[in-house]
């Protein structure tokens, strides 16, 4: 079941619900985020397909270094998203503060030049949006039977190994 508060951060944004995921999703400053909830956090997910080495380096630099400030328990990358996840105490954590967050993330998107509107498999413009595995992110019809190129290694994207 989703939480009050997560309903009203996507109740402010016009996000969506999705029932089956227990998740929220929708776009935020232009970027795509999906969020959910676990016991004693939050966790938002962002595509971060088309993201440059360099950029996706000094974004996860950034969020290491203002994770008291952002409230973070962890984050992660896999499959070309963003996972990052709030603490939250023994209060839930307000409407207002996961906006903070996504506000923090989204300049930080746009300061990196992540594009916004890469899909998720192939990192090319895609008008496109949709769930890919749950998530919300731009896709290709053609890609979502395709093996994704991996922009969130840290090999260069395009360097993988055959």
């Amino acid at each position: 079941m989703i939480s009050t508060q997560l309903m009203k951060l996507a109740q402010m944004n016009n996000w969506k619900t999705n029932e089956d995921e227990d998740s929220v999703f929708g776009e935020f400053n232009g970027y795509l985020f999906t969020g959910l909830e676990g016991k004693g956090y939050k966790s938002f997910i962002t595509p971060l397909a088309g993201i440059d080495a360099d950029s996706l380096k000094a974004l996860l630099k950034h969020l290491e270094d203002h994770r008291k400030e952002l409230h973070l328990r962890n984050h992660e990358l896999t499959d070309n998203f963003l996972c990052v996840r709030m603490n939250e105490g023994l209060l839930p954590l307000k409407a207002d503060k996961m906006a903070y967050l996504l506000v923090q993330l989204s300049g930080l998107l746009d300061l990196f030049e992540m594009p916004t509107n890469a899909c998720v498999v192939c990192g090319e413009p895609s008008d496109r949006k949709g769930l890919y595995f749950g998530l919300f992110c731009h896709l290709h019809p053609d890609c979502q039977n395709q093996e994704p190129v991996d922009y969130t290694s840290s090999e260069e994207p395009g360097d993988e190994e055959v």
